[in-house]
C-alpha cells in the first residue's frame, strides 16, 4: 500500500492530538501506550515509527498543546484577551480538560518529566508570559494573571459540586478581569 508523502506527518499529528486529549482527561502516566495509540486509530508499532518513547510523545504534546494556548491569547486587544480569559475560566474548560490548556491537567506530570520535556514546557510558558507581558506592560502582573487562571481551573476541576466549581471560576475570573482592566487602562 502506498502512502501519501504527508502520511508520516499526519500520523504523528494524529498521535499527538489523540494522545493529548486522552492524557489530559486521564493523566499521561496513567494512560498506557496501547490506549494512546488506539485513541489515534493506530498500532503500537506505528507509534514507534513516529516516536522513540512515551516521554518523547509527552514533549510533542506539551509543544503542540501550548501552541494552541499561546494562540488563544496572542495578538489580541485587551477586550479580546478578556474574552479569551473568560473562555479559559469557563465551566466548559473546567469540565472538558481534553479540549483545553495542558497545564491544569498535566502540570504535575510535566514537573516529574525529564529535563527535555521541562525545557520545552518552560520555553512555551515563557512564550505565553511574553504575550501577557506585552499586553499588560508588566512581567510580574503577567505571571500573576497566568498562574491565577491556571490555578483557578485546577481548583475548579477538583471541586465536588458544580456550584463550587462555578464559584471558583467566577471569583477568579472577576479578580483577573479587574487586574487586566486596571493594568490595561
Amino acid at each position: 500500500m502506498r502512502y501519501s508523502p504527508d502520511h508520516k506527518q499526519e500520523a504523528r499529528q494524529r498521535l499527538v492530538r489523540a494522545g493529548a486529549a486522552l492524557a489530559k482527561r486521564q493523566g499521561f502516566a496513567a494512560t498506557g501506550l496501547d490506549a494512546l495509540t488506539a485513541a489515534a486509530g493506530m498500532t503500537t508499532g506505528a507509534f514507534y515509527s513516529q516516536f522513540k518513547s512515551k516521554p518523547e510523545l509527552l514533549r510533542a504534546i506539551v509543544e503542540q498543546e501550548f501552541e494552541n494556548t499561546v494562540q488563544a491569547f496572542a495578538a489580541k486587544s485587551p477586550e479580546e484577551t478578556l474574552r479569551a480569559l473568560a473562555r479559559y475560566l469557563s465551566p466548559l474548560h473546567a469540565t472538558h480538560p481534553e479540549a483545553g490548556c495542558p497545564i491544569p491537567a498535566l502540570g504535575a506530570e510535566i514537573a516529574r518529566a525529564d529535563t527535555e520535556t521541562r525545557d520545552v514546557f518552560e520555553t512555551q510558558v515563557r512564550r505565553l508570559h511574553a504575550v501577557f507581558t506585552e499586553l499588560l506592560g508588566d512581567g510580574d502582573a503577567a505571571w500573576g494573571v497566568i498562574c491565577q487562571a491556571i490555578g483557578g481551573v485546577l481548583v475548579a476541576r477538583a471541586m465536588g459540586s458544580a456550584e463550587g466549581r462555578d464559584a471558583v471560576l467566577k471569583g477568579v475570573l472577576a479578580d483577573a478581569q479587574g487586574r487586566l482592566k486596571k493594568l490595561a487602562d
